[in-house]
């Protein structure tokens, strides 16, 4: 075939205009000609720059030898389009004359001239624009940090798989990971420090998982692979364990290596039937047992957990219609100086009225309540109550010496930026003095605390309302931690004050913490305290109140009234 450049008239159409002479060249696309062959005919001066290639290195050659080979099938559907219809749009990879490729779109029109049916395009490089759109599609599919799946992206992924595996079979297992303690890093060494352990941890997992799988990310330390077509359980168990295995090893920050272990919860189905949130729970549920149980290893879902896990909505439907049947219930437990056995305070605690008249105590229903959100809206329920008994327990014991009221609180209410606010305004509409409530918070919550809630808390004692750390000695803290947190009091937690009697290891264990404690400032509250030979203990280390079943148990606020008016509760060793 002649080449016919962009200068040269050509004749030969009927009209005795060829195609290709209407084209106006000097466009930026690429304006092309090819014949009922899908030959080249006519190639304008832009493939030069768009694509490297001279023109007359086309002209006389299939345009199939320009595009990428994954592509012609799409090529050959879009022509089929245009001989149906006369127009048509292919989207397709445009092969350069350097070797590389380059995505165009062509617009591709039928002309008839000289009796012969040409296919006319107007070519344009799209590559800037597919580049853009690859970029928003991977941040809109991809963590941002890491680079592996986002949430959406894995659950689409999961549900697709479940659909495959009712079809084909096999083992689908899901990894929940999560690194143990991982607000040491950042709290020790930074965010900076913190990002850097999750991009080195995404590595690893993508090296230890086959290509086929999926790493996602869904926020903070919390990673989840996905893998399909497993022979059985024990190669999730196996790849959980390599998993747990590889976090041992050092993680190296800057000039330092941090060690961070991971705990993982395993849920594999061969047949599932519900859905992929379902399934993503249960893994939940397994890594919380691998947290339970020491953390630092991985743990399966097995029946056990699907007891607990139906124990534990019956118990959300339970909790659910006590908060809309107003069947939250505050009652009062007091607390005894144990210097000269008067009460002088109480604690406010939070109970369930069942449907058949009984209490269901705490136990029974908080860490459902807590997991679930309710417990934030009853706990304001408590601090309402309490709020309330103090003011008018200020007015009817005053003189008695029983003056505050204890409300334990959660790490979501110190997250609460108006927290502080509802607390200083319930107090006033009440005519409360401040220094009358205790707010109490377990060691968990302080260590878990934000820099702004810890100011937040700081904020609320300065206000008057003091703060009392609760359940310790079993917790995460020090003796030496005391001294860093805004407190006024400590309570000691029921499990020591059981083994003081028998055991001289915990009461010399206890007999520091009322030392330091007072050193410090802090008056010390003994909880659970149910028999004298406790409670002589207690005097003996010179521990200032107490707390439990042997003064008195929790009841409406009346019982109060009539405690604190009544006679004095014995504390003198050998006593009732």
């Amino acid at each position: 075939m002649d080449v016919i450049a962009d200068d040269e008239p050509v004749a030969g159409a009927s009209d005795g205009v060829a195609p290709w002479q209407v084209l106006v060249d000097g466009s930026p696309d690429l304006n092309t000609v090819v014949n009922a062959d899908r030959v080249f005919c006519y190639v304008s001066s832009a493939c030069r720059r768009l694509f490297g290639w001279d023109p007359t290195e086309l002209v006389g050659r299939p345009e199939d030898d320009f595009v990428r080979p994954d592509d012609i099938p799409y090529v050959h559907a879009g022509r089929a389009t245009l001989a149906e219809t006369g127009t048509a749009t292919i989207n397709f990879r445009f092969l350069c004359r350097d070797g590389s490729d380059r995505w165009a779109q062509a617009s591709s029109r039928l002309v008839e001239a000289s009796g012969t049916t040409w296919v006319v395009s107007a070519v344009r490089d799209m590559t800037p624009i597919r580049a853009h759109s690859i970029t928003l599609e991977r941040q809109a599919s991809s963590d941002p940090l890491t680079g592996v799946a986002n949430r959406t992206v894995l659950m689409d992924r999961l549900q697709q798989a479940l659909r495959r595996m009712s079809r084909t079979g096999g083992v689908l297992a899901l990894l929940y990971l999560d690194l143990d303690r991982f607000k040491v890093v950042n709290d020790s060494l930074g965010h900076r420090a913190g990002d850097a352990v999750l991009l080195e941890l995404a590595a690893r997992l993508t090296h230890h998982v086959r290509p086929s799988d999926t790493v996602a990310r869904l926020g903070g330390d919390e990673f989840v692979v996905l893998a399909e077509g497993l022979k059985d359980e024990q190669e999730a168990v196996a790849l959980a364990e390599r998993i747990v295995a590889s976090a041992r090893e050092p993680f190296q920050v800057g000039a330092e290596d941090f060690v961070c272990t991971m705990s993982v919860g395993i849920a594999c189905t061969t047949g599932y039937q519900g859905d992929a949130d379902q399934l993503l729970a249960e893994a939940d549920m397994a890594l919380y047992r691998a947290k339970e149980r020491g953390r630092d290893r991985a743990e399966a879902f097995d029946v056990e957990l699907r007891d607990r896990a139906v124990g534990r909505l019956v118990t959300e439907r339970m909790l659910r219609r006590a908060v809309g049947d107003e069947r939250v219930v505050v009652q009062y437990q007091p607390i005894i100086d144990l210097g000269n056995g008067r009460p002088v305070a109480a604690e406010a605690l939070l109970r369930i009225l069942g449907t058949d008249g009984a209490l269901i105590l705490p136990p029974a229903f908080l860490e459902v309540a807590e997991e679930t959100g309710l417990l934030v809206g009853m706990d304001e329920r408590v601090l309402a109550d309490a709020a309330e008994q103090v003011g008018g327990w200020q007015a009817r014991l005053a003189g008695t010496g029983f003056a505050e009221v204890g409300v334990n609180i959660t790490g979501r209410h110190l997250a609460d930026a108006g927290f502080n606010r509802a607390v200083v305004e319930q107090l006033d509409s009440h005519g409360a003095r401040h220094r009358r409530l205790q707010i109490e918070l377990t060691e968990r919550s302080f260590l878990e605390a934000s820099n702004s809630a810890m100011n937040g808390l700081i904020e609320l004692r300065a206000a008057g309302v003091q703060v009392g750390l609760d359940n310790f000695g079993t917790g995460y803290s020090s003796l030496a931690h005391l001294r860093t947190l805004p407190l006024d009091y400590i309570k000691i937690d029921r499990v020591i004050t059981r083994e003081l009697e028998h055991d001289p290891h915990v009461r010399a264990m206890a007999a520091a913490i009322v030392t330091l404690a007072h050193a410090l400032d802090l008056t010390v509250v003994a909880e659970g305290v149910e028999t004298a030979a406790e409670r002589d203990v207690l005097l003996e280390l010179d521990c200032d109140r107490a707390q439990g079943f042997l003064f008195a148990a929790s009841g409406p606020p009346g019982a109060i009234d009539d405690l604190v008016k009544g006679p004095l509760v014995g504390t003198r060793r050998g006593g009732g």
